[in-house]
């Protein structure tokens, strides 16, 4: 029986595929980029039965962590809430790691694992028949194996077995795009957070690890040392992470912040680079302030704020940020990039989520825009424009921001949801052209959906309440098209006026707005829609060009 329910669900989950790749908010779907998904793709993309009938509450993590094998093993205890809806649990976990043992509320149980992919199904066995909605269960896996190395990480992740510049073994892990299961047991979807975790990682001494939120205990097993951390909110289940390496140093400090509560800061470097944590505080309370001050508060107050010296590059991961800069500021602008973004992440990204890989430009393309709001806040809004003009560059217009939904669409790769997004962003603020406005909307993205998973439709839905305007012309027109929208213009002579002929030229043909064209010193404003239209011109302009510093659009003149 359960081999043919099984067979039954997994060709239900097959033909659903096209489904949820293009179920997205309302609009006609127009992505150029994407790649044949498969089977393995769905199951791990997609928010199936097996997975939404569970909410995930907390996540104890037990694992030993061997770098001479460059291996581990240990086990993961999920307690979840009951939500109904399905026999079958999903459980994922990469195929080069190994289920020992599972249990189900305390009792072994059997389970079948798809070929070729991360799902393991859980049949219940009746169990749900007195399974009331909202009971609490847990499920407990042991497994044991060599994960996934990451090729290039942090884009392509996975394990990282590294060195210290001394020789010894530092150990980390980065898994965006890639996801939590190459490397543990859990329910991979971005869309289910555990509200809290225990971490504990038993090392071989002498080394010594860091990892997401407060630290708890250090306790000698045989050979090994276990560390174990308590992270009391919400988190991205690819933000749990660890650090090994031997000699670790953590400096500790405070941040006031504006919610008036004293965060605890920990610096943890190799010894080599101990001198260097006041060149971490610094650059941190900076982005902090600054973050704080367009965002609100910073969000794990109690877990505190963290930079950990990595073998990779950096990643947002929460309360334990990996930095692996080299202690290199921006020679222009004399921040340290990493720091910044990562930072800013700790709001867009680990406070507010993409539920979906899709919506991954939610929380790349925001951050990516804090960027320039730091600018702003320590320098004016003029070096702002001309940091967003060097992100402009890095523009690609080759795939669209918008992803699709339901399949492990790894949107890491394309940097449109970060610099075009951040324009996106930056153009809408001058299109609502009232600050006052703009950045209470910011704030009340960060207050209404604090510590919460959030889709495309539920953000751009709350930005029009938010602004006044129905926005999902505005959106569609940048997220599922790769050319922004083209403003055509000509200045025409009728006697003794002058007059602006204007229209867009769009994709999305629901799409109008607003516009601002220069002329000397003066700066035009006028609402243009898909067909052309004359707009009066002040006495004596002869010429006007569109304001390409505060609006993503391509200019073409009528000849």
């Amino acid at each position: 029986m359960r081999t043919c329910a099984m067979r039954f669900c997994l060709g239900h989950i097959s033909i659903l595929l096209p489904l949820l790749a293009c179920a997205q908010w309302e609009g006609t779907q127009v992505l150029h980029n994407r790649r044949p998904y498969t089977h393995a793709d769905t199951l791990i993309g997609s928010l199936s039965p097996y997975r939404s009938c569970y909410d995930v509450t907390h996540y104890a993590l037990h694992l030993s962590i061997s770098p001479q094998t460059q291996s581990l093993r240990g086990k993961v205890i999920c307690t979840f809430r009951w939500m109904g809806g399905s026999d079958t649990l999903q459980i994922d976990l990469d195929p080069a790691l190994r289920i020992t043992e599972l249990l189900l509320d305390g009792q072994r149980v059997r389970y079948s694992r798809v070929k070729g992919t991360r799902a393991i199904f859980v049949p219940l066995s009746g169990r749900t028949s007195f399974w009331t909605k909202g009971s609490l269960h847990r499920w407990e896996a042991h497994y044991q194996g060599s994960p996934r190395k990451a090729p290039r990480p942090p884009w392509d992740g996975g394990l990282v077995w590294s060195k210290t510049p001394s020789g010894e073994p530092w150990v980390g892990v980065s898994c965006q795009g890639v996801g939590a299961s190459v490397w543990w047991p859990l329910k991979d979807h971005l869309s289910d957070e555990p509200d809290s975790a225990l971490l504990t990682f038993c090392v071989p001494a002498p080394l010594r690890v860091i990892a997401n939120g407060q630290p708890v205990s250090a306790t000698p097993q045989g050979k090994d040392t276990c560390f174990t951390y308590r992270v009391s909110y919400p988190i991205n289940t690819y933000n749990i992470t660890f650090y090994a390496a031997p000699g670790y140093i953590t400096y500790t400090d405070t941040f006031h912040s504006a919610s008036g509560q004293v965060i605890p800061l920990r610096f943890s470097l190799l010894p080599k680079n101990s001198d260097k944590h006041s060149y971490m505080r610094d650059q941190s309370v900076k982005v902090l302030r600054a973050m704080e001050h367009y965002f609100g508060p910073y969000p794990p107050q109690r877990d505190g704020f963290a930079l950990v010296e990595s073998p990779y590059y950096g990643m947002e991961h929460q309360s334990a940020i990996a930095y692996g800069n080299r202690f290199h500021p921006d020679p222009q602008w004399g921040f340290d990039y990493i720091i910044l973004h990562e930072s800013g992440h700790e709001w867009w990204g680990n406070h507010v989520t993409a539920a979906d890989n899709g919506d991954l430009w939610i929380q790349e393309g925001f951050c990516t825009y804090a960027e320039a709001l730091f600018v702003e806040y320590y320098y004016g809004y003029e070096r702002a424009l001309q940091y967003l003009l060097r992100q402009r560059n890095n523009i690609q217009n080759r795939q669209t921001i918008q992803g699709p939904y339901g399949v492990n669409a790894d949107q890491t790769y394309n940097t449109d949801i970060y610099y075009k997004m951040a324009w996106v962003l930056h153009t809408l603020r001058s299109r609502v052209n009232n600050d006052s406005l703009w950045f209470r909307c910011l704030r009340a993205i960060q207050d209404s959906f604090a510590f919460q998973t959030i889709s495309a439709a539920q953000l751009i839905a709350f930005m029009s309440r938010q602004l006044g305007e129905p926005l999902e012309p505005f959106f569609r027109a940048y997220l599922y098209y790769l050319r922004p929208p083209v403003v055509r213009y000509r200045v025409v002579s009728e006697g003794k006026n002058r007059y602006l002929e204007a229209h867009w030229l769009c994709e999305e043909k629901s799409f109008t707005g607003p516009m601002e064209f220069i002329t000397g010193k003066q700066r035009l404003r006028f609402v243009l829609t898909q067909n052309p239209e004359r707009f009066l011109l002040p006495e004596g302009i002869e010429t006007v060009i569109p304001d390409r510093n505060r609006y993503l659009v391509i200019a073409s003149p009528i000849e």
